[in-house]
């Protein structure tokens, strides 16, 4: 038997009686025996890597952490007041909670701002010389005109290499902010760290005192703007349909429609009241006559008296059967028989006009006086309705328009306004934020590491494990790619036939 991987001939496997070939069927304790077989080759690959990563790793150079501690609290600047649609009133404000205000804080302390301002503070050469060196030797390549670009080139990324360097991290419910810096430099590294707390507390109030003025007086300055057009559109309004002031004329008109309307009525039943009099007047004159006896002349009785005593005269002096008493018996006789004859006094009868047919009369012409007023007042009053309906139908046609004028003009008004009170509030909380700007202080300045920390070990940790891995692949390649039958059992799990014996495996 051969000194070779294949048990048996030292070849592939043979095919059975049925011609077909079977490819080996290896367990666990087979690949293992593989493994062992293949230790060179996985050491040839795990050596190479594993001194690659050693080198790399003790190349890493060693960097000190500088720390700083921040203590953040809740500052006026920060609680959210609404500009829109909010007075002074209480109970018009949001605060933040502790994460949130330290998130927002977290913002602007990593902001790249932040970064920039603090990196201005210190020579580039000294804190990264490897990128002024690479700038220097870009700027010998380049001509003049570019030196510009890559020197800005340059400083953009030395601001995101410190940004890397840098990080800031707060624990839960806990009003402190960590900062930490990484650099080859103990000495830098605090230095740098204390500049770029220096340059967060500087960008903060810039971020909180200046843009709400700005940005609510121009707001309000907008408003105005707007104001002062609707103003001029009211204006055209007006001066266009010859109003003075609308709702005083809207007023007006509605006043005098109601008291044209109420004395139109008070009218109408006035002339309704004239003319039952002057038809009841009408039929009275009708059954009174218009003339009257004022008194009549007459003197039969007296005459008839007269008679009477001078025939007792007579008597005193003559006989019953005289002639001279028989005459005036005759004519007494006479006028007695005339008087008894008539129902009345007779005689000469002067007339005159009827009182009362005068004063029925007079009544009567009165209220034709009053009717001709009260037709021709009537006619007035609906010419004077007519012409106040007219006025009022056509303000209240423009009334949907001036109403949307004064909604826009009170709308404006009320903006400008608010934004005025907001602008104020602003800049009195932004003057007070200035002056006493301690919603955020330095618990901890940054001092000189005295202890650097390297990436050395675990960079040899990783190239020892990825070395060991890869050797393990390479070891599993060349085990599973073999075609011959490693151990006596691989051939009897193959083929189905049992082994008697082994004779020279290795």
């Amino acid at each position: 038997m051969s000194n070779t991987d294949d048990w048996g001939t030292g070849h592939a496997p043979r095919a059975d009686q049925t011609g077909v070939r079977h490819r080996p069927r290896i367990g666990p304790l087979d690949l293992a025996v593989r493994l062992w077989r293949a230790k060179w080759i996985m050491i040839l690959v795990f050596l190479p890597i594993f001194l690659l990563g050693l080198f790399t790793a003790f190349q890493m150079p060693t960097e000190y952490e500088a720390r700083s501690r921040l203590y953040v609290r809740l500052g006026d600047e920060s609680v959210f007041r609404p500009r829109v649609g909010n007075t002074m009133g209480e109970g018009q404000t949001l605060a933040p909670d502790t994460e949130q205000l330290l998130m927002a804080e977290l913002e602007v302390l990593q902001s790249p701002v932040v970064a920039e301002r603090a990196l201005e503070m210190f020579p580039l050469e000294r804190i990264f010389p490897e990128l002024v060196e690479a700038m220097d030797k870009a700027m010998a390549k380049e001509p003049a005109d570019l030196h510009d670009a890559i020197a800005e080139e340059t400083f953009q990324k030395a601001i995101g290499a410190l940004q890397k360097k840098f990080s800031a991290g707060a624990a839960p419910k806990t009003p402190v902010i960590a900062a930490k810096l990484e650099h080859k430099d103990p000495a830098v590294s605090a230095e740098l760290l204390n500049a770029m707390i220096g340059a967060y507390l500087d960008y903060r109030q810039e971020v909180f005192a200046g843009s709400g003025s700005d940005s609510l007086r121009d707001q309000r300055k907008k408003f105005e703007g707007q104001l002062l057009d609707v103003e001029s559109e009211i204006r055209a309004f007006l001066r266009s349909n010859n109003i003075g002031d609308f709702e005083s004329e809207r007023a007006t008109a509605q006043q005098l429609y109601a008291t044209i309307s109420g004395e139109l009525l008070t009218n109408r039943s006035r002339a309704s009241a004239v003319n039952g009099q002057l038809d009841i007047y009408n039929q009275q004159l009708s059954t009174i006559e218009p003339q009257q006896d004022m008194y009549v002349e007459d003197s039969s009785a007296s005459q008839l008296m007269q008679l009477k005593i001078e025939r007792e005269d007579l008597l005193s002096r003559y006989t019953p059967d005289s002639r001279a008493v028989q005459a005036i018996d005759t004519r007494i006789a006479q006028l007695e028989d005339y008087l008894n004859s008539r129902d009345g006094l007779s005689g000469t009868t002067r007339r005159g006009p009827n009182p009362v047919y005068q004063q029925v009369e007079q009544a009567a012409a009165n209220l034709e006086a009053e009717q001709q007023s009260l037709a021709l007042q009537e006619a007035e009053l609906r010419r004077q309705l007519e012409s106040v309906e007219s006025r009022l139908s056509r303000l209240n046609d423009l009334t949907p328009e001036w109403q949307e004028l004064q909604r826009r003009k009170a709308l404006m008004e009320a903006n400008v306004e608010n934004f005025s009170v907001r602008e104020i509030q602003e800049n009195a909380l932004a003057e007070i934020s200035v002056e006493s700007a301690d919603s955020v202080r330095v618990l901890e300045p940054a001092r000189v590491p005295v202890k650097g920390s390297s990436m050395k070990m675990p960079v040899a940790a990783l190239a020892f494990l990825f070395a060991a891995f890869s050797a393990l692949m390479a070891g599993l390649l060349y085990a599973l790619t073999r075609r011959g039958f490693p151990t006596a059992a691989s051939v009897e799990r193959t083929t189905g036939l049992p082994v008697i014996g082994a004779v020279g495996t290795v």
